[in-house]
C-alpha cells in the first residue's frame, strides 16, 4: 500500500510540476539581521519592527512614537514579513503619493522562476525602525525601511562604475550579486538591498527563495561609505504561494517545504551511461517561522517492481522504513548512496526513479501531510 502511495503521489507530483504560470497569493519572508554587522557598517540598531498587523490603522509618524517589540535593545533579531496577494490594498493612510506597501504581480513557472520574474514584483508588510547615534543635543534619531517589494533585474549582476566614477570599476560577479534585490517604500523609494548568495527552489504551487540581504549601490551612495557596498547584514527566507494552484491538488501537502534531489547535479530524467558514476544529493528549503515541527525523512528508489528505502545506517533495504527522524531543518547538498551498492552495475536500459520527502506524523510512515520530489536515472 505504501508503494503504491508513493507511485500514485509521483505521478500527480509530476503532472502538477508542469503547470505553467503560478501566481503569488500570500507567504511569508522571514528576516534576520546580524547585528553586529549592521552596528558596524551604519551605526544603526534595530529599535523595533512593526509587522502587517501592527502597521493596519497607523499613520507615518505612529512608526516613529509607538512601541511594537521594546524598548529596545529588542529579544529577538527575526522579523516576519506578510507576502502580499495581488489584490492587496495599502492599510497604511496618510503616506505620501507612491509611498506605500503594494500587492503582488508576479508570476512564475513551476520549473523556472526567473523566467517573468524580471516583469512582476512581490510586495511584502513590514516596517523596520532604528536607532542612529542622538544629535549633539541628546534628541534621538531613528531610520525606517520597509514596505518593500522584492524584484528582480538581470542588468544589476553588470558591471559598472560605482557612483559613476570611472575610476572605481565595480563585478558585482565579486559579491555574487544574484539579480533579485529589495525596493524600499517608506520615506523614499530607493533599493535599499541586493540578495547575494541565493537559492531557489520550487514545486508545483510555490518557490522558496534564500540568501543574504546586502547593502545595494543606491544605499551605499546615499547614506553609507563606500567600503561598505554589499556588506552583508541579513539573512532571509521566502516562501511564496499559489493558493489556487495548492487547493486544486487532492494530496495533503505541507506549505513551504521544499525537499529536492538531484542526479550528477541534474533533476527531471537523467541519462547516464553504464561507466558514469551516479551521485544522488538531496537538498531540504524549510521556509516558515516555526522550525521544530516533528518529521520523517524518507529517501527511496524503485527498481524492477521494488521498493528499496534508505535506512538509517544509510544502507538501501527492502523494508520500508525512513532514513531520518527529527525536527524539519533546511539543508543542502547531503549525498545518497548510489543503488549501485544493492544493485551492482547496471545494464542499458535501465531505468530507476528515485524519490526523496518528508512528512509531519513522525510515526517511522510515509503518510500525509508531506512533500516530495524525484529524479530519474536512465542507463543509456
Amino acid at each position: 500500500m505504501l508503494t503504491k502511495t508513493l507511485l500514485t503521489m509521483g505521478s500527480s507530483w509530476l503532472i502538477c510540476g508542469s503547470v505553467n504560470a503560478l501566481e503569488v497569493t500570500h507567504g511569508q519572508f522571514i528576516q534576520t539581521v546580524y547585528p553586529d554587522a549592521l552596528v558596524a557598517s551604519s551605526a544603526f540598531s534595530v529599535n523595533d519592527f512593526f509587522d502587517e498587523q501592527a502597521l493596519w490603522g497607523r499613520l507615518r509618524n505612529d512608526l516613529i512614537d509607538d512601541i511594537i517589540l521594546g524598548p529596545a535593545p529588542l529579544d529577538t533579531n527575526t522579523f516576519v514579513y506578510t507576502v502580499h496577494g495581488p489584490d492587496f490594498i495599502t492599510g497604511h493612510p496618510n503616506r505620501n503619493p507612491g509611498i506605500n506597501s503594494f500587492p503582488s504581480q508576479f508570476q512564475f513557472s513551476a520549473e523556472n522562476i526567473l523566467e517573468q520574474a524580471s516583469t512582476g514584483r512581490i510586495g511584502l508588510g513590514g516596517v523596520m525602525r532604528f536607532d542612529l547615534p542622538p544629535r549633539a543635543d541628546g534628541t534621538p534619531r531613528y531610520f525606517m525601511i520597509g514596505d518593500w517589494t522584492l524584484e528582480y533585474d538581470s542588468s544589476r549582476m553588470q558591471d559598472y562604475n560605482f557612483a559613476d566614477n570611472v575610476n572605481n570599476p565595480i563585478n558585482p560577479a565579486d559579491y555574487q550579486v544574484s539579480g533579485w534585490l529589495m525596493r524600499n517604500h517608506i520615506d523614499f523609494p530607493l533599493v535599499a538591498f541586493d540578495i547575494v548568495e541565493p537559492t531557489t527552489l520550487s514545486n508545483s504551487d510555490s518557490f522558496y527563495l534564500s540568501g543574504e540581504l546586502a547593502w545595494s549601490p543606491e544605499m551605499t551612495a546615499a547614506f553609507l561609505p563606500e567600503t561598505e557596498l554589499y556588506r552583508k547584514v541579513s539573512k532571509f527566507v521566502l516562501c511564496a504561494q499559489d493558493d489556487g494552484a495548492m487547493a486544486e491538488q487532492s494530496a495533503e501537502h505541507i506549505p513551504c517545504v521544499f525537499p529536492n534531489i538531484t542526479l550528477n547535479g541534474q533533476s527531471g530524467q537523467v541519462h547516464l551511461a553504464a561507466s558514469e558514476p551516479i551521485q544522488l544529493a538531496i537538498d531540504l528549503g524549510i521556509a516558515r517561522s516555526e522550525h521544530n515541527l516533528s518529521a520523517d525523512y524518507f529517501a527511496a528508489f524503485m527498481y524492477q517492481d521494488t521498493f528499496y528505502w534508505l535506512n538509517q545506517n544509510f544502507e538501501w533495504t527492502t523494508s520500508a522504513t525512513s532514513a531520518y527522524q527529527g525536527t524539519l531543518i533546511d539543508f543542502r547538498d547531503i549525498s545518497l548512496p548510489s543503488p549501485i551498492q544493492v544493485l551492482g552495475d547496471l545494464p542499458s536500459g535501465t531505468v530507476i526513479p528515485v524519490y526523496f520527502g518528508v512528512d509531519t506524523t513522525q510515526n517511522g510512515l510515509f503518510d500525509a501531510p508531506y512533500r516530495f520530489s524525484s529524479v530519474t536515472l536512465s542507463i543509456d
